[in-house]
């Protein structure tokens, strides 16, 4: 019976939490796909004309073993994000205007302690934290996962699978595990240019 009342109210509080998210894209012409796992969306800054799809785990942390974190999660205007987004925010994250992200995309922001010489288990040891920041206008790929203290720049397209630990700048295209540049656009020829090829191009 004990379980049942706990098993109830836990539900209470995720429909509150996704009905307080939900204004907040309502009321910014956007839309929020069900089927979700949200934790405190009050860390959360919608702007206007966004959208999640179906599936997506949003989780703020503000306290974590015992200690104060301070999660910030803004999806600027014109997101767009695919099927089973995930996201764990205990530091800023932040997704830039018009921004694209394909299905199973994850962004991280905090990572377990991983101290072996501890008695208490990774899962309980405190969190190691840093922001991710995505610029405007970028086109993430299906299965990108972006690790924390991850900057990327402008207009960049990150192709599908990458695992992203570095910074990447703008107007570049980065595949890979880890990821990196293979490509840069070049605005004098109006194209993109392999990375190797840019240090060769006479003038």
């Amino acid at each position: 019976m004990k379980s049942a009342i706990k098993l109830l109210i836990t539900w209470c509080k995720a429909f509150v939490q996704q009905s307080k998210l939900q204004v907040k894209f309502n009321n910014r012409g956007g839309r929020l796909g069900q089927k979700a796992y949200l934790l405190n969306p009050q860390y959360i800054e919608v702007g206007y004309n966004c959208r999640i799809k179906e599936g997506y785990r949003i989780e703020c942390y503000d306290n974590f073993a015992g200690v104060r974190l301070f999660p910030k999660l803004i999806l600027e205007d014109g997101v767009i994000i695919g099927f089973n987004f995930t996201c764990l925010v205990a530091d800023k994250v932040s997704i830039g205007k018009d921004t694209i992200l394909a299905s199973n995309v994850s962004i991280i922001s905090e990572n377990h302690g991983t101290n072996p010489e501890s008695e208490t288990p990774y899962h309980a040891q405190p969190l190691h934290t840093a922001p991710v920041l995505i610029g405007q206008g970028c086109w993430i790929g299906q299965n990108v996962s972006i690790l924390p203290g991850v900057t990327i720049g402008d207009k960049c397209v990150i192709g599908s699978n990458s695992v992203v630990t570095k910074d990447i700048a703008s107007y570049s295209l980065a595949v890979g595990c880890p990821a990196r540049t293979i490509k840069t656009y070049d605005f004098t020829l109006h194209k993109w240019i392999k990375s190797h090829e840019k240090y060769h191009r006479t003038e």
